[in-house]
């Protein structure tokens, strides 16, 4: 008896660090990125993040130019923009950033594990790619004045949004794209990791990338994903208000009964990554953080009439665009799919259907990341999550679901030593106030 204790015990040690030596492999990514111009009537700025729960903190979005380089789109927000209650002053001397990069870097001080990055590009800035990518010369200008910038500004990486190589993607006015495309982004790729040789860190490089089969088609993944540390798929906005009937936007698996015969799903985009050559642990599924709603509608797959509200509306902009935080609205039901993996709200008396993300919704997703060995989790975008550490917060729900020492919590860079701010050259500028 003795003798089988004593094997069941070693047995039960043995599976104990088997377990734990796959966790300490899987290293998680809690990708968030952070709106330029939440700043403004959103009232979110850089140091409104969870800098604590977020491993990767992405601002949207520098700006490619005509003759390749990038630059910052809005300076105020960016790099002018003073916090006098956080330690700004107009009087200080020399030449520094403030702004959210000003910000930025002061808290990489504080939280010395979460990386911060600049993402280029985006759905209204990717009218540049398709040129720039297209001649040597523009690609070998756009690297250096990238990684420019990311050392100027006190940045770990560079994630590109090219909103699409081949097809395109806003069409007011139209993104230019070419058929070669996608080799010119390898080529753009390849001449930002060379340039990355010139850095004295471990500089990281990532992109967004579509979910939908006619955006992704195109792509050649193992080239693609052999030059990046990960890769943000936006498996989301798989519905609006462009939709033929009212529909899941970031269901996490198809419905084989859908009416139009849709097959947009997580899973599928995923999984079409995967079998293309992506390796799963560079895959980091994308999360929306607001809600789209169809108004006069009886419910999943029926007619509908174009969204009048949303959470900020200007113009036709923002409408039947709900931020997470606000969802349920007062008078609608939450309700979970578990089939589809989709959470969603109906109201009876507005005739509204808002399709979000749910705590229970992204559980299945969360799942779905472990069971698939995917990198983690991207939201777009942090200041529309609930609040930081509360029962809704999903932003907080992963960092909860895979644990602190199983998150992508490498050290950040705070030695910047040719930048041209003086205050990201001084490692020992103060850190922000509480």
């Amino acid at each position: 008896m003795s003798s089988l204790i004593s094997k069941a015990a070693l047995a039960a040690v043995v599976a104990a660090l088997a377990s734990s030596a796959v966790d300490a492999a899987a290293q998680y990514k809690n990708v968030v990125y952070f709106m330029e111009w939440s700043i403004y009537g959103r009232g979110f700025h850089i140091f409104n993040m969870d800098w604590e729960r977020i491993t990767h903190i992405n601002y949207a979005f520098g700006k490619p130019n005509a003759d390749g380089t990038v630059g910052l789109y809005d300076g105020w927000s960016a790099v002018q923009k003073r916090y006098a209650d956080r330690g700004d002053s107009w009087n200080d001397k020399g030449n520094n950033v403030y702004g959210q990069f000003g910000q930025g870097n002061k808290l990489k001080k504080q939280f010395r594990n979460t990386k911060f990055g600049l993402s280029i590009g985006g759905w209204t800035l990717s009218d540049k790619f398709s040129g720039i990518a297209s001649t040597d010369q523009g690609r070998r200008t756009f690297a250096k004045s990238a990684v420019k910038l990311m050392l100027d500004l006190g940045l770990d990486f560079i994630d590109l949004d090219w909103e699409y190589p081949v097809e395109g993607g806003n069409d007011s006015p139209a993104v230019p794209h070419r058929p070669d495309d996608m080799t010119n982004f390898v080529a753009l790729l390849q001449a930002i990791r060379d340039e990355y040789k010139t850095v004295p860190f471990k500089a990281e490089l990532s992109v967004a990338s579509p979910a939908g089969p006619a955006n992704y088609r195109h792509w050649d993944f193992p080239a693609v994903c052999g030059l990046l540390d990960h890769v943000n798929i936006m498996t989301y906005d798989l519905a609006g208000s462009w939709s033929t009937y009212t529909d899941h936007s970031a269901n996490l698996y198809e419905d084989p009964n859908h009416p139009a015969g849709l097959k947009y799903s997580a899973h599928g985009a995923i999984q079409d990554y995967i079998k293309g050559g992506c390796p799963s642990e560079k895959i980091v599924m994308g999360i929306p953080a607001y809600g789209r709603s169809f108004e006069g509608t009886t419910g999943l797959y029926g007619n509908f009439t174009k969204p009048t509200a949303g959470s900020w509306v200007s113009g036709n902009d923002g409408k039947g665009v709900w931020d997470y935080k606000s969802l349920p609205l007062a008078g609608a039901t939450e309700y979970y799919d578990d089939k589809l993996g989709a959470a969603y709200s109906y109201d009876p008396s507005r005739k509204m259907f808002t399709s979000y993300e749910s705590p229970q919704s992204l559980a299945a997703k969360l799942d779905y990341i472990k069971k698939y060995n995917l990198g983690g989790a991207m939201f777009w975008s942090g200041d529309a999550d609930a609040k930081a550490g509360s029962a809704r917060s999903l932003i907080t729900q992963v960092y909860n679901y895979f644990g602190k020492d199983n998150m992508a919590f490498y050290e950040n860079n705070i030695d910047y030593p040719t930048s041209i701010y003086d205050n990201i050259k001084n490692k020992s500028s103060p850190n922000p106030r509480p």
